[in-house]
């Protein structure tokens, strides 16, 4: 293996969803570097953030819907949606849908 491809972190298709770290009650695939870190999040149906969260992140719906809550606000963000939330703008993610959400989810930073 080469010095730089052994540097990638890398985590295959076929590789299990464990319990995400940063979102309780959600599953993800998670990688992670010195100041990077990247997860492919599976919201199940019916979940609900138990925090609001100052830190920015990008995300891209792979499928299924989520909401998220910017306070008095409420964004609903589908399939194909991508957004960049900066950081020290407060948030909440939820999924009322019937259907799981596949999020791809950067940690800005």
């Amino acid at each position: 293996m080469s010095q730089h491809l052994s540097k990638v972190q890398v985590s295959r298709k076929n590789e299990e969803f464990t319990p995400d770290k940063a979102s309780t009650g959600a599953l993800s695939r998670w990688l992670e570097t010195d100041n990077k870190r990247l997860r492919v999040v599976v919201y199940p149906s019916g979940y609900e953030a138990d925090h609001v969260c100052y830190d920015g992140h990008s995300f891209y719906v792979v499928s299924g819907s989520i909401k998220i809550e910017f306070g008095e606000e409420i964004a609903e963000w589908n399939k194909g949606d991508a957004f960049i939330i900066p950081d020290d703008v407060p948030h909440r993610v939820f999924n009322p849908f019937d259907a799981d959400a596949k999020v791809i989810v950067v940690d800005n930073g």
